[in-house]
């Protein structure tokens, strides 16, 4: 359909842009002309051609994000789930953010030979330049809780971006800064966070505590704690990519972990 009286000629939009080209015409130009309009039924059909006008140029610019930054604002999510881990640091505790993030911590804990995996949705956008675990249960002899983050290859885990190593001889959180890799992240994104330990020897980290939004698929048994993604063919470390097929749902508990961004 038409537009309303479309035969008649527009006092005020088409009067002020006639002599531009669409794809000369800016958000200025739009906002100059419709200021004066009033919200009233009066000039409704002023409001639809500005309107009309106003999406022609965004089609010929390609601005679609103008819809939001000239119209009101960007999508901006806040993610962070800050200090959670403990309050010793001020953190961004991906094992509560979107997707599968949900509750509290807890004192189960594991580390496992065969990497784990969950997804998260990052908080913030930048360079990655902290991982902090907490060890719940100290290794007796040599060992080290490999925390890793990897890019996210249609739903499941792709390239390894970046890891640290938690020492795992002593209990209690470490915020490591020695980072091998470059992790830089993008707010809103999904990427995945992986662990494991780098030794067949017993320890555990703390976990998030069962609650979940996740609980997979094949999930007869242990329904609750269907958390993790785990890799096979990869004990005891984190390889610098991972093949989707290669992972399995695992019936363990989401450990904790928080980043901080530079």
């Amino acid at each position: 359909m038409p537009l309303p009286d479309a035969n008649k000629r527009s006092p005020r939009v088409y009067t002020n842009l006639q002599n531009l080209d669409l794809d000369n015409v800016t958000f200025a130009n739009v906002q100059s002309t419709g200021n004066p309009i009033a919200v009233e039924e009066l000039n409704e059909d002023e409001m639809r051609r500005l309107v009309l006008v106003n999406l022609a140029r965004l089609v010929c610019e390609g601005e679609w994000n103008g819809l939001l930054t000239a119209g009101g604002g960007s999508f901006n999510p806040v993610l962070s789930y800050a200090g959670q881990i403990n309050a010793t640091y001020s953190l961004n505790q991906i094992s509560m953010t979107p997707p599968w993030g949900t509750g509290q911590q807890g004192d189960d804990g594991f580390i496992r030979n065969d990497p784990q995996f969950y997804p998260f949705i990052s908080p913030a956008t930048g360079t990655v330049d902290g991982i902090a675990g907490d060890i719940h249960t100290a290794a007796a002899s040599a060992c080290n809780f490999v925390i890793g983050i990897y890019s996210d290859n249609s739903g499941v885990p792709g390239t390894r971006l970046g890891y640290a190593e938690i020492d795992a001889e002593s209990t209690g959180q470490v915020l490591q800064t020695s980072i091998t890799g470059t992790i830089e992240l993008e707010v809103g994104e999904q990427y995945w966070c992986a662990g494991v330990r780098s030794e067949n020897v017993s320890c555990k980290a703390y976990c998030a505590e069962v609650n979940t939004a996740y609980s997979g698929p094949n999930n007869t048994l242990q329904s609750d704690y269907w958390q993790l993604e785990q890799l096979s063919g990869s004990d005891n470390a984190l390889p610098s990519s991972v093949t989707g097929t290669d992972l399995t749902p695992s019936p363990y508990l989401k450990f904790s972990v928080g980043l901080t961004f530079a």
